[in-house]
This record gives structure tokens, sequence and C-alpha cells, in this order.
């Protein structure tokens, strides 16, 4: 799953899951939601592939709701804002 495609799903999260992703972070990179919250952002390791940590999904559903991005569709600026949120802001 993408980071765009798990936007769509937002609404369904519960307050503890965590976005992982594998670098480079963008819009079509390959996620991965956990339900336990991290003692740490290190990395977390599924099937040889390297996730690090990106955001709390309560974050990243509050910050695209606090711009606007419906939750039906996710642009691909929506969900780079969100990348470069995390980034710089977060």
């Amino acid at each position: 799953m993408t980071l765009q495609e798990l936007l769509l799903s937002r609404q369904n999260w519960s307050e503890t899951e965590t976005i992982y992703m594998v670098q480079p972070w963008s819009c079509s990179a390959e996620v991965l939601v956990s339900s336990e919250s991290p003692d740490t952002a290190d990395p977390v390791f599924r099937a040889g592939t390297r996730y690090d940590y990106f955001l709390e999904g309560f974050i990243a559903r509050d910050f695209l709701d606090d711009i606007g991005a419906p939750g039906a569709d996710v642009s691909e600026a929506a969900c780079e804002r969100l990348i470069r949120y995390a980034v710089n802001d977060a």
C-alpha cells in the first residue's frame, strides 16, 4: 500500500496507529501501519524491508483535515504537503 492510498482510509485509524514508510518518502512509497505505539523512532523491518518512522496516524489525519483535504480523495499535492510537514515541522 502506498502513502497516498493509506491516507484515503484515515477516518478509520485509531488514535494509537503509527505510520512507517520506505525511503525515499513520496506519495507512492510503500507504507506500514502499526497499532503499537513506538518507544523510539527506530525503523521497523518486515519481510526484509526497512520502514522508517513517518508520523503518528492522528497527527497525519489532523494535518490533512486542517488543510481541507477531503477524505474520499487525497490529492498528490496534499500528500506532498504532509511529507514536507513530517520532514520539516513534526
